[in-house]
């Protein structure tokens, strides 16, 4: 998330190229090297804001092993903004919004208390 994308109607070759070099500099960045299978934006294009791009890695160990370094990219200067998740369905991402939802609710009302969500549940630690 949060990777920008030039102004146009459709996506080009070009574009779709710099979307992957772009994964791979991210990649990169985390010192791993996967070969990516796919990269793609999903949703409609808008001018407000960027669409997210789906990458597909070779194995699921990669997937893995990326998405459990993923906060390493809070420490680096080009990458800071950027966020890793796993692809979920439409079921999945609306559940994981209503979840999110119930806990910035629950930080709001009990500032004293920290909360985490773990395997998409809410926990109090």
């Amino acid at each position: 998330y949060n990777v920008g994308e030039e102004d146009g109607e459709q996506d080009t070759p070009e574009n779709v190229k710099e979307d992957q070099e772009y994964v791979e500099e991210i990649v990169g960045a985390l010192n791993e090297k996967f070969k990516l299978s796919d990269v793609k934006r999903i949703g409609v294009k808008s001018r407000d804001k960027a669409r997210p791009i789906v990458a597909t890695l070779s194995s699921r160990e990669n997937v893995v092993t990326l998405l459990r370094k993923a906060k390493e990219l809070r420490e680096t200067e080009n990458y800071d903004n950027v966020y890793l998740s796993p692809d979920r369905t439409f079921e999945e991402r609306e559940e994981r919004k209503r979840t999110v939802e119930i806990f910035k609710k629950l930080k709001a009302d009990n500032p004293t208390k920290q909360y985490v969500i773990r395997r998409g549940v809410i926990e109090c630690v």
